[in-house]
């Protein structure tokens, strides 16, 4: 029952990450700076989390001693950064089909820490999975290295890095002291770790449409919380 609940959980989670991109796109057009937009997204959530969610156990603020949530939390900063920024310059469908390359490297990553087993199936499926995501990015043509999509095709395909790099880190910490503190400790770690690059947009402002408003809420709180 615990992995039948898990395995439901995480599909529920892919789902709800899935629809995070095209909004991404849809702020980004509007108007909305990626350095700023990333911000308000983890901002707003944050405060949702320390404000109504508190009391069911979502904010632990002796968790915040530990090393390995600030670990976990610029991990997850700079992989949302590079997507906000990346996906600046691809088209939506690219960016999800880079970053569900993630979903490819938590096998392997598992592998070298956890030692987890890696048997055919998973090497056969991890590779085809590899091959077919660069010939559907690329539409098997050859790669312009000055060209801009390349640029954001790398920086998503660090963000898939660091997607990875957060399950393989979050685990155990995850096991030790419950889902809701650590989701709600790195949602606003995160949304800290960020807050140093808003600076650093280009046209910095907070003056866009309604529609960009509501791109931002929809990923806060039902896409982030």
């Amino acid at each position: 029952m615990v992995i039948r609940d898990g395995l439901s959980a995480t599909i529920f989670a892919g789902v709800l990450f899935g629809t995070t991109v095209p909004l991404i796109k849809l702020g980004l057009d509007l108007g909305i700076s990626p350095n700023l937009f990333v911000e308000l997204r983890f901002a707003i959530a944050s405060a949702v989390i320390i404000l109504f969610l508190r009391g069911a156990g979502w904010v632990r603020w002796s968790l915040f001693r530990s090393r390995q949530i600030w670990i976990i939390g610029f991990v997850n900063a700079a992989g949302y950064v590079t997507q906000f920024q990346g996906q600046n310059l691809v088209s939506a469908s690219n960016a999800a089909l880079i970053i569900s390359t993630a979903a490819l490297m938590i096998p392997v990553m598992s592998l070298v820490q956890f030692h987890e087993k890696l048997g055919w199936r998973k090497i056969v499926g991890v590779s085809a999975g590899f091959v077919g995501t660069i010939l559907v990015v690329t539409r098997g043509q050859g790669l312009q290295l000055a060209s801009s999509e390349l640029i954001g095709d790398i920086l998503i395909l660090a963000t898939a890095v660091t997607i990875a790099l957060f399950f393989i880190l979050s685990k155990g910490l995850v096991e030790k002291n419950g889902g809701r503190p650590v989701t709600g400790g790195m949602v606003i770690m995160t949304s800290l770790m960020i807050l140093p690059s808003v600076p650093f947009d280009q046209n910095l402002s907070l003056n866009f449409p309604a529609e960009a408003w509501l791109a931002v809420v929809l990923l806060a709180i039902p896409a982030t919380v």
